[in-house]
């Protein structure tokens, strides 16, 4: 979906750091409100501004929409009307304005007004949001004349999300499950929710077998959530340290989630470890080593230490079959393919070995 509006990343990392600023803060209770409403219904709502801080705030209350990335980030913007599922015309807030000396509580109340059917009569079905955003700003000593001295003006956005009773749907889909580097073992996968409703703590895991079924690995998915329409990315890495990959031979690798439907949605990849079969670069007559067992082939010219000479050497040959049939020897950055990053690695090795040495 094209966004047309500014998006600002001002979501739940800032929250939960103002948060934790017990001496001198802006502190909000309660930050998020996860309602459900019949359709035609009408609620007040009420959170709590305290002032922690040492100097008097100005602060404005509005609304706008949000949604998250594919990374899981809140993303706040300017205005609303963008979000198909914005409630944000649903509710109204006051006060809208108002000043909070050092000390100072005040209470802010929000009322959501529930239409009965949607735009040209559509009916509300599941999950809609919108968010209640807070600007605070420290007000200018009396008689500072305007322009004199920068101020900065900080944004908050309080979600709310709210499910229509006795309505919507729970749909999944796992896809697009890829591997990157080997070293250690790392993937990625998406999960599309494909209902109307929000979907709170899904979680899973991904399972590494053999060719015989046994399970070599399961790696546990942390619980997260999807807005309706909405994808997420995830991003695992096994557990074994580097240097203890998997050998050689083929696996199936496994993407299990549980997102409260009555079934469980997965996907599949089959994963083939070849054998390095390493000969010397160029006109050398060495084959390049691993000096320190940790599955990296580092000295690309094979003379037994890590010098410059072994990234100038890779540059060199880095789009040959001896470099990129052998890929997973020389992907010093672990992203899954040899380009001229894995150069920048080696070569930053290089530099650190050199400095240790002097």
């Amino acid at each position: 979906m094209r966004m047309k509006r500014k998006w600002l990343s001002a979501g739940g990392s800032l929250w939960l750091a103002f948060i934790a600023l017990n001496a001198l803060a802006l502190r909000i209770s309660p930050v998020a409100f996860d309602l459900t409403l019949p359709r035609g219904a009408e609620r007040s709502f009420a959170f709590q501004l305290e002032n922690n801080e040492g100097e008097v705030l100005q602060l404005e209350i509005g609304l706008c929409d949000w949604i998250r990335d594919l990374d899981g980030r809140n993303l706040f913007c300017e205005e609303a009307g963008e979000v198909p599922r914005s409630a944000t015309s649903w509710v109204s807030v006051a006060p809208t304005q108002f000043e909070l000396a050092p000390g100072e509580k005040q209470e802010v109340r929000f009322t959501v007004s529930v239409p009965s059917e949607g735009p040209e009569g559509a009916a509300l079905d599941g999950t809609y949001w919108t968010s209640v955003m807070v600007e605070a700003t420290p007000k200018p000593p009396e008689g500072q004349p305007p322009g004199t001295e920068i101020i900065v003006k900080r944004r908050f956005g309080l979600k709310v999300l709210l499910s229509i009773a006795g309505t919507g749907t729970k749909s999944g889909q796992v896809g697009n499950l890829e591997r990157h580097g080997l070293n250690p073992l790392w993937m990625t996968f998406e999960f599309q929710n494909r209902g109307t409703l929000n979907l709170k703590d899904v979680s899973g895991r991904v399972e590494i077998r053999d060719t015989r079924g046994a399970t070599l690995e399961k790696i546990p998915v942390q619980p997260f959530s999807v807005l309706p329409g909405y994808t997420r990315r995830l991003v695992v890495q096994s557990a074994r340290p580097r240097g203890e990959g998997l050998p050689p031979g083929d696996y199936v690798i496994l993407a299990i989630l549980d997102y409260g439907g009555d079934t469980l949605v997965g996907a599949q990849l089959i994963l083939r470890i070849a054998p390095l079969k390493l000969r010397p670069l160029g006109d050398g007559t060495s084959v390049p080593l691993d000096l320190d067992g940790d599955g990296f082939y580092e000295d690309v010219n094979g003379d037994g230490q890590l010098t410059l000479d072994d990234p100038t050497l890779l540059a060199e040959h880095l789009e040959e079959p001896v470099v990129q049939e052998n890929w997973r020897a020389f992907d010093y950055n672990n992203d899954g393919l040899v380009d001229f990053d894995d150069v920048l690695t080696l070569k930053e090795w290089a530099q650190a070995e050199a400095g240790s040495m002097s």
